[in-house]
């Protein structure tokens, strides 16, 4: 999209106030089935789901109710017929008329918020965002006038009411779709998860309402947040952190998920995320102690020799977690400075920890991946993440995306880091429903979280959350952002606190007093004094090489190469397997020939190609108990046609893979062919070996050079081991 685009991208519809009246006249004879409607017109209302024929219905009525007249309007507009018998019935059609096109235009109304209110919401904490004046979200685009603000309009339950009128309807999808969420979903073409999600945000039962007991849940996970950074810059003036300060509502959200997940099945979730405000949800929500991190701080564990060597921000951890009796297993991926390139890792280990718990379903294990707004706009490892997350070789039952959106790329501003409207833009690609949301409304954060993690679990798709914040002070905590944002950080040094803007919310309704809240504040820094007090005496346990990794501890001295080889009967007993092609396969003539010689290499000794040792050393280890994953582009077939590791039948074209039928006790070879990307497939199978060691996983780079489209995951996750 050029820039031209980019600013105008309000002013790219067609459906203007001139065209009004004709589109009008179109959509009627769509309604009523004209045949003379041209195709153009038809199947572009088509396209448009069922948003556009729920008015016929609606007025129709559902099948128990009272019949009343069905839409009949004379497409001359105003013209009367020549045979009715006087001016009763002239007036009672006109006014049925008029009550059809009220129905009609209310209707386009409410979908015009639906489709573009987003852009009216209130999402920015700073208040830095203009909104433009939309013609489309004014009844007056729709010929309404002041004085129809309160004539009755017939709906039948659009807005959740039979009966309603234009001030009504102002009211419900302002509040609705212009509040503190912004919700973009009208482009997912799927109609039941579209109605779902509209159903979910429209319905009565469906405010952005919390308990006492709920509110009091986030007010302590953004003092906990918000403590923990303002503690960590006064105890270590300058040092860097990637301070979560702007985004503390980030923590409840990802509690949010947890808890869901725990009661809706989750057993594992598995978190990939940049160093913005890792070391607090580090802290906050996978629970690695306080005293560790300033362990850290000080530099005492990571000087050791047992250490990664790694900064920090860079670390990862791993907990259970528990809500409402409810064991969550949760861990975060170690990662670079590379931004974005532990995605395809995340989902990687998802995958193979889904194959680990026999979870066909994909909702026992559970991707989020957190990213910044440049980056998810920038980096081309993003897309290809969405690329491949509804492919059978990769698909993990959909990731859970939430954008730390602080309007800011180290000193780049959103006009010179994108040229979409939003940073989210390219998750629309999979059709993903995204929720942008004011990260300075905890309650809306939280909600917005709790919706599209219901929908992940739902629909086993992908879900953005674009939350809205700042980052208050520069990229690092040694850098000076006014040199290049001055007038973001006039506003940003004069922007209360999260825990001060929620905090004064709580007080306003009377949950708390101001010294009732102090002490809250105090209980906290107590704990992280005490915390930093015995920090310097922390020994913490190194857990390298523990759980499924715990038995390939490197043995000493020659040992170290281990024991290869298989007899040669068995060799040729796999041969016999795996070469003899059955009959009712019906394989292509020349593959047939090139089995054939397969087994005849093998029988005799000597021929024996590359392919054919291939073929026979992933079956000695499938019988020894160890799987095989195979992935790469053409990777089945070969890019050579060497390997025909998977057969077409050519009568049906149904799939038959020789070596899932050497015997009954043999582990599974999966094959993938990848879809045209290098970086995000080798990160993807990188993750997934981390998980599952006893499987060997390949990733086949179809040309030699092709590696090069993989480097960042060769140099900064197999190089470091």
């Amino acid at each position: 999209m050029s820039l031209t685009k980019n600013l105008e991208f309000e002013k790219t519809s067609f459906l203007t106030k001139t065209n009004s009246a004709f589109i009008e006249q179109m959509y009627l004879r769509y309604i009523n089935n004209d045949p003379e409607l041209p195709d153009s017109w038809k199947n572009y209302f088509d396209d448009l789901g069922e948003e556009l024929n729920i008015v016929a219905n609606e007025l129709k009525g559902p099948t128990w109710s009272p019949i009343r007249k069905e839409i009949q309007i004379d497409f001359q507009d105003t013209q009367i017929k020549e045979n009715e018998q006087t001016e009763e019935k002239t007036s009672t059609s006109e006014n049925q008329t008029q009550s059809n096109i009220d129905s009609i235009k209310a209707v386009e109304l409410i979908r015009a918020y639906r489709l573009r209110g987003h852009l009216l919401a209130k999402l920015d904490p700073l208040g830095l965002k203009q909104t433009e004046y939309l013609e489309e979200l004014h009844p007056e685009f729709y010929g309404f006038k002041k004085s129809d603000y309160k004539r009755n309009i017939f709906l039948n339950g659009v807005t959740n009411k039979k009966n309603s009128n234009i001030s009504e309807i102002l009211q419900f999808v302002n509040k609705t779709y212009c509040g503190p969420i912004g919700y973009e979903y009208m482009h997912i073409s799927n109609p039941e998860e579209r109605i779902w999600l509209r159903k979910r945000i429209e319905g009565e039962k469906n405010p952005i309402s919390f308990t006492k007991n709920g509110k009091e849940a986030i007010l302590n996970k953004l003092i906990q947040a918000e403590g923990f950074e303002k503690f960590l810059a006064k105890k270590y003036v300058g040092t860097k952190r990637f301070g979560l300060d702007g985004a503390e509502s980030l923590i409840p959200a990802l509690e949010q998920i947890i808890k869901i997940g725990g009661q809706s099945g989750v057993k594992e979730v598995k978190i990939g995320m940049p160093h913005r405000g890792r070391l607090n949800v580090l802290a906050n929500v996978l629970q690695k102690s306080y005293k560790r991190i300033f362990n850290e701080f000080a530099g005492d564990i990571l000087s050791s020799k047992e250490s990664a060597g790694d900064v920090k921000y860079h670390l990862g951890a791993s907990s259970d977690r528990e809500f409402d009796g409810n064991s969550v297993h949760v861990s975060l991926t170690d990662n670079p400075s590379h931004l974005e390139a532990v995605n395809p890792v995340v989902l990687g280990q998802t995958r193979a920890k889904q194959f680990f718990h026999g979870d066909k379903k994909r909702n026992k294990v559970i991707p989020i991946l957190l990213h910044g707004d440049a980056a998810f706009a920038g980096q081309g490892v993003v897309a290809e993440c969405f690329a491949m997350s509804g492919l059978p070789g990769h698909n993990t039952g959909g990731t859970i995306h939430i954008i730390v959106n602080n309007q800011i790329g180290f000193t780049t501003s959103p006009r010179f880091a994108r040229s979409s409207p939003y940073s989210s833009d390219v998750a629309k690609m999979v059709e993903a429903p995204i929720l942008h949301v004011n990260g300075d409304n905890p309650e809306a954060v939280v909600y917005a979280t709790r919706i599209a993690t219901e929908f992940r679990l739902k629909f086993n798709r992908d879900v953005v959350i674009d939350l809205w914040c700042y980052r208050r002070f520069g990229h690092n905590e040694g850098d000076e952002p006014s040199f290049t944002q001055p007038l973001m950080y006039k506003k940003i040094r004069s922007h209360p606190s999260s825990v001060k803007v929620y905090g004064d919310q709580l007080i306003s309704e009377g949950m708390y007093s101001e010294q009732e809240l102090k002490e809250k504040i105090d209980t906290f820094k107590n704990l992280l004094d005490d915390q930093f007090k015995s920090a310097k005496d922390y020994n913490p346990k190194i857990t390298w090489f523990e759980g499924t990794w715990s038995r390939y501890k490197p043995a000493p001295g020659k040992d170290k190469r281990g024991i290869s080889g298989v007899h040669i009967e068995q060799l040729k007993a796999i041969s016999d397997r795996i070469n003899v092609i059955p009959s009712e396969v019906n394989p292509h003539k020349t593959i047939s020939k090139i089995f054939e010689l397969r087994k005849k290499s093998i029988d005799e000794g000597t021929g024996i190609d590359w392919a054919t040792a291939e073929s026979l050393a992933f079956g000695s280890l499938l019988q020894e108990g160890f799987p095989v994953r195979l992935v790469g582009q053409d990777s089945g077939r070969g890019t050579f046609s060497q390997r025909h590791s998977v057969l077409r039948n050519q009568v049906d074209n149904s799939r038959y893979i020789p070596l899932n039928n050497i015997s009954k006790d043999q582990k599974q070879y999966e094959v993938v062919d990848s879809f045209l990307s290098e970086l995000a497939v080798l990160g993807f199978e990188y993750g997934y070996s981390l998980v599952e060691p006893n499987t060997l996983t390949l990733w086949e780079a179809q040309f030699g050079d092709f590696a090069n489209g993989a480097q960042v995951i060769v140099d900064q996750f197999i190089a470091s081991g």
